[in-house]
């Protein structure tokens, strides 16, 4: 178990190297809050891409699932990226942009985790997939996704309670009209 927390260590080295990210820590997965409010949020809140977006519900796991996969996984590594917000009129396009930078980052731990060892390795980003413009699942029920290697499904479509859970392991999270925080996660096992 040591070697491998000393491997899941590398994977928070390599987190601070990208750009963008301002923490990253290697956490235990019982400190993960997963709460079936988030989900029902994402339901029934006005989300804008429930039931649009392949990575998004109904399409992932519900939560009692992931419930179930979860608890087959030990440690995870809590990213989290902050971006500059220039656009406070027009500022979604720049949340977008920070977003899709966060997914490309955990899928580059998600690849490297398995390089090291972690064959169970999975990858969650912040908020919805952004790879498509107009995801395929948006006009056709029984639609495939066009990047399945890299998309991920988000923290919260999974029922995860990303307050909580940075604020189990120590990570703070705080709101601001000039900046976006988008917080990942890679759990390995």
């Amino acid at each position: 178990m040591l070697a491998e927390v000393e491997k899941a260590k590398e994977l928070v080295d390599m987190a601070l190297s990208f750009n963008g990210i301002v923490e990253a820590k290697l956490i235990h997965s019982r400190d993960i809050v997963v709460d079936e409010r988030v989900r029902f949020q994402c339901s029934y809140s006005g989300c804008r891409d429930y039931g649009r977006k392949l990575m998004c519900p109904p399409h992932t796991p519900g939560v009692d699932e992931f419930k179930k996969i979860l608890s087959s996984y030990y440690m995870a590594v809590l990213v989290q990226l902050e971006g500059a917000i220039v656009n406070k009129d027009n500022w979604e396009p720049e949340t977008d942009r920070w977003a899709l930078q966060l997914h490309d980052i955990i899928y580059k731990l998600e690849k490297k985790a398995f390089s090291l060892g972690f064959p169970f390795a999975a990858g969650l980003i912040g908020g919805s997939c952004k790879l498509c413009k107009d995801c395929p699942g948006e006009n056709d029920t029984n639609a495939k996704c066009l990047h399945r290697e890299k998309a991920r499904p988000s923290m919260e479509a999974m029922g995860i309670d990303v307050l909580s859970t940075c604020k189990n392991t120590g990570i703070k999270v705080e709101f601001s009209p000039t900046k976006v925080i988008w917080t990942g996660m890679v759990l390995l096992a």
